[in-house]
């Protein structure tokens, strides 16, 4: 029986949404906090989906509290989340976090727990993440996760004070007259960062008004390196994001895989010291660059063609193009010192 709360974000995708909650079931959280969004009235196949997705809750069948945040109408996904999360931490003291699409390996919710307790009154970490990213594991020197300056919120916890520190910072509240988004100038903490492309990656989303790019994740992690918080990645991914295609809200793309979700070994390896791990990090950047960054937008917006796309994607995850980027960022460095 899991005594940490475990949130669920969902919205219209009820063969998803059954998935991970099948997973909850076997980790049976005492407390389910579910985030529901409402349908769009410019679509109306979503009123179904919608309420299919909301009766997948009527048949939580273990011992649980199940507390429901259901939107009448569509909020959006920024405001779903952000919202919703303000809701669940003025209630719990920490959770973890699972979006529909995001289906852990049961170890996730243990690793995720442990940690959770064990960082809880050290205020530099911020989040846990549940998401590998494909980072390798040789990188971790034998420890079961990694300090790293930011971590994927495809399954992810944290803690009450942290997530309401960052609202106070990024305070808008999604109503028509919003308030100013951001309350203190961003800045990045030195040495949490360590590529280029990753400096200019969160620049550019601190500076911008695209929430679609830069959205509510990026607002979190920019909080993060603004207060000098850090995040905690996993040696190994104990989530994978199964959520690509034509249902997605936000960056749909056919044919594209997550990295496949392993256990985690018990009991933890603990690094030494609570600072960030290069390596690691370094990966985390390259990643976010492949996916994120400047070329990759402008290749997005000439490359039309799925099957080209896929082709592109390929190439650039191989591990000759991965060594090639490994090089390329470590010579910068070297050169910037």
């Amino acid at each position: 029986m899991l005594t940490t709360p475990v949130a669920l974000v969902v919205f219209n995708r009820p063969h998803l949404t059954e998935q991970t909650l099948a997973a909850i079931r076997e980790a049976a959280p005492q407390q389910l906090y579910v985030i529901a969004d409402g349908p769009r009235a410019d679509r109306p196949e979503d009123a179904e989906l919608c309420a299919a997705t909301r009766a997948l809750l009527d048949a939580v069948d273990w011992p649980c509290e199940v507390h429901r945040r259901f939107a009448p109408e569509n909020l959006g996904l920024e405001a779903n989340v952000e919202l919703g999360l303000d809701w669940l931490f003025s209630q719990v003291e920490s959770a973890i976090v699972l979006e529909d699409d995001c289906h852990p390996d049961p170890s996730f919710f243990r690793y995720a727990d442990e940690l959770l307790a064990h960082h809880r009154d050290d205020p530099r970490i911020w989040q846990v993440s549940g998401s590998g990213m494909g980072v390798p594991e040789r990188l971790f020197g034998g420890d079961s996760y990694a300090y790293t300056a930011w971590a994927s919120v495809w399954g992810w916890a944290t803690w009450a004070d942290r997530w309401q520190r960052h609202r106070a910072i990024f305070t808008r509240d999604h109503a028509p007259s919003e308030a100013p988004v951001r309350t203190v100038a961003p800045t990045q903490q030195p040495g949490h960062l360590v590529t280029r492309s990753g400096e200019q990656h969160f620049a550019d989303a601190a500076r911008s008004d695209d929430t679609i790019t830069h959205g509510w994740d990026k607002h979190w992690w920019i909080t993060m390196l603004t207060l000098g918080g850090l995040a905690i990645s996993p040696s190994r991914n104990l989530v994978e994001n199964v959520g690509w295609g034509a249902d997605a809200t936000h960056g749909a793309a056919e044919g594209k895989r997550d990295h496949g979700a392993a256990a985690m070994d018990f009991p933890l390896r603990h690094p030494a010291q609570v600072a960030v791990n290069v390596e690691v990090e370094r990966e985390l950047e390259l990643v976010l660059s492949r996916v994120g960054g400047r070329f990759a937008r402008v290749a997005r917006r000439m490359v039309r063609s799925p099957r080209l796309r896929r082709a592109a994607r390929t190439a650039v995850n191989s591990r000759p193009a991965m060594a090639v980027q490994r090089f390329v960022s470590r010579s910068r460095d070297r050169v910037s010192r």
